[in-house]
């Protein structure tokens, strides 16, 4: 009897246990957590930001976008920065450098037209800060960041004149630093010798950088002409310090040494900025942590009228970085983004087309949902330029022939600027007409391109398109519609929304736009091999002058030569000439003509298509403060702070887990289980009650 009783009891059970582990599943689905973070990083002070996508290289000498150069100005430090809270004009104060860098006239010797002529070049005198250190790291005797002295910041010129290194400012020095050009030509001889490239690279001499015998603290650079930009040039990575141990340990690509990516000076930097990369996951994050070696740096204790009242003036002569460290997530996804700055997971987010509508009621205005969460907003105009470009070596588009440049004309005018900032922008931004930025030296604001005035019925688009030969955009050569081939980056929904929009606008003429979309480092990459016929691109400054903005169409900056930032390869000699002249002077009436004569130029040959400068608006967390947008300044992050404690809190209460799908899971499962345990419960009951007659 009691055989047959314990025979069925573990049905019973089974059936129990059954109910039993629903229940707990159902206790612990609700009790988990959507926080992406740990526990101990989410009450930490760390600043959580985005970026739409990877990097390109932390390599000081490489990085050339916007999250590149951000990314590297956090790790590496610059003899000058921009004062945070200053404007209108920008200001640059003094940084690893102790003091402005003295400028004095040199008289320099050069060779012009085979013969020797002496002329008036500059000495600038720089001064380091004694006691600054690099980070900590295992390329330095016992792990230990060493003292920087001015042949550091050397090296990293003598690296920007390496022609192994794609450097993308190197025709900004090249030919300007006395004997640069010699370095680099003579390095390359040495490379195709096979000779020990490596011991050249850091021996064979240039005359115009110096260091002082008697102060290891000082710098000097000579230049061959008057060039006042070089001071905005020290406050970019690419001058900042380099370590020759670190370059020695990570194997610095242009020695050909084989590593694992994990250890290339590109993956790994090894700099003395406010923060330290301990991790980069691709497609994934990037994690910085503040670096215990930074120098003594502090919040502006003044700024501009009003910025006490905002309360940006409430961390004066605090030490920087404010926050602990970085977190910058890689999503490529802006609703994806969006949806984790609503959760609290992000601190700051742009407001789009896909969220405008849940953000603002009215430009500048937060939704009551917004507001009611404390959720700040924070507008200003970007110093940019989004822009249409040709490549000006495609036998069809380019060149500087009649009949290419009517078409380019052609299809400038088929491009409804105001429709695409109307239907991509949120109606926000100002209608191009050249590449040069408002708020510069030279941006006039009277000035119409006249192949930038869109005219719906086309009529002169397509009488220059007839005398293009492409009557109707007809190829009489095939019969059939021309093609265009346009190279984006429109991957996104709100990029497809665009390919649409252009596509249509153009394909009006009869052109058959193909549209063929990469992501970034395909599509740079096919930039700078010249693959493609039409392109979008867009461009934030260096550094507040009108060079950094009318150098994209120098000759000498092609990407396809120098890797550099012309990337449309557009080439006219008169337009280089002006250039040239135009860069060493100061700002004045002369400055002025000389920016105009330009501008009349690239008009005429329309090698790109200008249609947008940026205004944009700035989503902030209740917590996070000290926030000021800056055009220019790449380490800008340093400067936020956050409030962690009511971080922490806010998120508890804006994630709250809802109980009220588990209680019903709960019932419906109980009402199902349960009569199936009475049943069994029942039978097994029979069971025994016969067992126990028998």
């Amino acid at each position: 009897m009691l055989k047959r009783f314990n025979m069925h009891l573990p049905i019973r059970t089974k059936s129990l246990c059954a109910l039993l582990l629903l229940i707990a599943a159902l206790v612990l689905a609700t009790g988990c957590s959507n926080n992406p973070y740990s526990k101990r990083d989410s009450t930490a002070s760390i600043l959580y930001v985005v970026f739409g996508d990877d990097p390109d290289t932390l390599d000081p000498s490489i990085a050339y976008n916007t999250n590149s150069i951000m990314l590297a100005s956090l790790v590496y430090g610059t003899y000058y920065q921009y004062d945070y809270l200053k404007r209108n004009p920008f200001v640059l104060v003094p940084a690893l450098g102790a003091e402005d860098a003295a400028r004095e006239k040199y008289p320099v010797t050069v060779t012009e037209r085979g013969k020797s002529v002496t002329r008036s070049g500059e000495r600038w005198t720089f001064r380091i800060k004694p006691g600054l250190h690099f980070q900590d790291d295992p390329c330095f005797t016992g792990g230990k960041g060493r003292e920087i002295v001015g042949s550091d910041f050397l090296a990293a010129f003598r690296r920007m004149a390496d022609s192994r290194i794609p450097c993308p400012i190197y025709s900004y020095f090249g030919d300007k630093i006395v004997g640069m050009e010699e370095y680099r030509a003579a390095l390359a001889d040495v490379v195709k010798s096979g000779k020990d490239a490596a011991r050249a690279a850091d021996t064979l001499p240039i005359e115009g950088l110096q260091t002082d015998p008697n102060d290891r603290y000082v710098f000097r650079i000579m230049l061959n002409q008057s060039y006042p930009q070089l001071r905005y040039l020290m406050a970019l990575p690419f001058t900042a310090p380099l370590a020759h141990e670190a370059i020695a340990r990570y194997g610095d690509e242009r020695l050909g040494k084989s590593v694992p990516d994990r250890q290339k000076l590109s993956l790994h930097p090894v700099g003395c900025g406010p923060f330290i990369m301990t991790e980069y996951v691709k497609k994934s994050r990037v994690v910085l942590k503040r670096n215990p070696n930074y120098r003594d740096d502090r919040y502006p204790g003044a700024g501009e009228p009003g910025d006490a009242a905002l309360g940006l003036l409430k961390d004066a002569g605090h030490r920087l970085p404010l926050e602990d460290g970085i977190q910058i997530n890689i999503i490529r996804e802006g609703i994806t983004s969006f949806n984790q700055f609503m959760q609290g997971y992000e601190d700051i987010a742009g407001v789009s087309q896909q969220n405008y509508q849940q953000v603002m009621t009215q430009p500048g205005t937060l939704s009551p949902e917004m507001k009611s969460r404390g959720f700040k907003i924070l507008h200003a105009p970007a110093v940019d330029i989004s822009y249409f470009g040709f490549n000006m070596r495609d036998p069809t588009y380019g060149g500087f022939s009649e009949k290419n440049r009517k078409l380019r004309q052609a299809i400038s005018l088929s491009i409804d600027s105001r429709e695409m900032i109307d239907l991509l922008n949120l109606g926000l931004g100002i209608q191009a007409q050249s590449i040069l930025a408002p708020g510069l030296f030279g941006y006039e604001e009277s000035y119409k391109n006249p192949y930038c005035q869109f005219d719906p019925k086309l009529t002169r688009a397509k009488q220059l398109l007839s005398e293009a030969g492409y009557p109707n955009g007809i190829d009489p050569s095939t019969g059939r519609p021309l093609v265009l081939n346009w190279e984006n980056l429109n991957t996104s929904p709100a990029g497809k929304q665009m390919t649409g929009l252009v596509t249509r606008q153009i394909s009006r003429l009869g052109i058959d736009v193909q549209s063929h979309a990469w992501l970034y480092a395909t599509f740079t990459d096919r930039l700078n091999k010249g693959q493609f016929q039409f392109m979008s691109w867009g461009w934030g400054p260096d550094y507040p002058d009108p060079e950094n903005f009318v150098f994209l169409l120098y000759g000498p900056n092609s990407a396809m030569i120098n890797a550099g930032p012309n990337s449309t390869n557009y080439a006219n000699p008169e337009y280089d000439r002006l250039f040239e002249q135009m860069r060493v002077m100061d700002d004045g009436p002369e400055r002025l003509a000389i920016i105009r004569k330009m501008r009349a130029i690239v008009q005429e040959d329309c090698p790109v298509i200008p249609w947008l400068h940026n205004e944009t608006y700035t989503l902030l967390q209740p917590w996070l403060h000290d926030v000021k947008p800056h055009a220019v300044a790449p380490d800008r992050l340093k400067y936020y702070s956050v409030d962690s404690g009511l971080r922490a809190r806010l998120r508890a209460e804006w994630n709250q887990p809802n109980y009220l799908p588990a209680v019903a899971l709960l019932l419906l499962a109980s009402a199902t289980i349960l009569p199936a345990v009475r049943v069994v419960h029942a039978r097994t009951n029979r069971k025994v009650r016969r067992g126990l007659k028998g």
